[in-house]
């Protein structure tokens, strides 16, 4: 990965999660023996399971001491998914993917976000009767049928069962907390952040946006059209690398490919009539993401400086890849070096 603008579709969660499967157009008896199976494997499995009213079955619950997420559009989520037959298709818990084999260093592990309402078509019916009735800090372990993996709303239980089909799955689910304002709330976490962890970093001009000079550098400003050459590390605010240009930086944390070049890189100027949106990187001028190139036009010559900007200025609720969850805070440490 590098910090190459890239766009991607807006996801609250993971494909994974959310989408096993697409609605389609469905004959008469479409899920009859899936239903049946399904049934017969509950009633075997967990016999003393609750039928919720779309038809998936919670198997165990802890009612959460927090608010209930009916009236909240916003969520933090862990979850763990299974197929009936035990395997597991997915995961947020690191000690999870350890334990089946999976575990990437690559990988973000922790709360996931996401949204739900009519409005957001992403999120599966079954997951969203299933959180709509979970309060804060609650648990439950529920087995959704296939045909509730799908994104598209109907009145009734039978109207799914026609409709959809999917694969049955078995989820561990902890509701961390409902959220009401995303913006707001990871504006927040990143101003807690950064006045605990960097407190020599001031609140620019641009909002959710942080820099902290660490060598002043020379006094020389960059002038409009110039090239420029820097090296830069990017982290999530747990302090995880996701993207660098530095070799050794890049295999310490499994980032490393024989097929990228490590060196400084190439940054181009904007010119008199653009602004600091313009500013583009390597020898394909490709555009990169607002917060990073804010940060360069703050920036003199043979500066190094970090800066900390909020979600909206880098990948908003799409991430990026399996590194960047959707809302995430990033850092960058540049450094204004020399042609390499």
């Amino acid at each position: 990965m590098n910090m190459k603008k890239t766009i991607y579709t807006i996801l609250p969660l993971t494909a994974m999660m959310l989408l096993h499967s697409c609605a389609r157009p469905a004959e008469t008896g479409l899920n009859d023996a899936a239903v049946l199976y399904f049934e017969s494997w509950i009633s075997q499995n967990y016999p003393t399971a609750t039928k919720t009213p779309l038809g998936s079955y919670i198997i165990s619950e802890e009612t959460g001491s927090g608010t209930p997420m009916s009236i909240f559009p916003y969520f933090r989520i862990n979850y763990s998914s299974y197929t009936l037959d035990g395997e597991l298709s997915g995961t947020t818990v690191e000690s999870v993917a350890r334990q089946n084999n999976i575990y990437s260093k690559t990988t973000f592990y922790g709360p996931m976000f996401g949204y739900r309402g009519e409005n957001y078509d992403a999120m599966s019916s079954g997951l969203e009767e299933i959180l709509s009735m979970m309060n804060g800090g609650g648990r439950c372990k529920v087995a959704i049928p296939g045909w509730l993996s799908t994104s598209d709303r109907y009145d009734t239980p039978e109207e799914y069962i026609k409709n959809c089909s999917g694969t049955d799955l078995i989820y561990d689910l902890e509701l961390v907390e409902p959220i009401f304002d995303i913006e707001s709330w990871e504006k927040d976490s990143l101003t807690r952040f950064v006045r605990n962890n960097w407190p020599g970093a001031r609140l620019d001009s641009l909002d959710g946006f942080w820099y902290q000079r660490l060598d002043s550098g020379s006094d020389k400003s960059i002038t409009k059209d110039s090239t420029v050459y820097i090296n830069y590390i990017g982290r999530r605010l747990d302090g995880a690398v996701f993207d660098t240009n530095i070799a050794d930086t890049a295999k310490v944390w499994g980032l490393y490919s024989d097929s990228k070049e490590y060196a400084p890189s190439k940054i181009k100027w904007y010119s008199s009539d653009q602004d600091y949106k313009s500013i583009t990187m390597g020898s394909d001028e490709s555009s990169i993401i607002e917060g990073f190139a804010f940060a360069l036009s703050r920036m003199h010559r043979m500066e190094k400086g970090i800066c900390f900007f909020w979600s909206g200025l880098g990948y908003s609720a799409s991430g990026s890849g399996s590194s960047i969850p959707a809302y995430c805070p990033l850092s960058f440490e540049i450094e204004m070096t020399t042609e390499p």
